[in-house]
């Protein structure tokens, strides 16, 4: 298993909000721990991006 990280971008009634989501399942995993902790629909996720865990910040 390898844990990979996304940034998430949804969007709601009054703007957007980024989240970081840790995923073991891919995209598919973090669209489903967006919509179980946020209680939103797919739809409202605008795009997910992953990123490259090896880059120093």
């Amino acid at each position: 298993m390898v844990l990979e990280t996304f940034i998430a971008t949804v969007k709601h009634d009054n703007g957007k909000i980024r989240f970081r989501v840790v995923s073991l399942s891919g995209e598919k995993g973090v669209i489903e721990q967006i919509t179980a902790a946020e209680g939103c629909p797919e739809r409202a996720i605008v795009k997910i991006k992953k990123i490259d865990n090896d880059k120093k910040r």
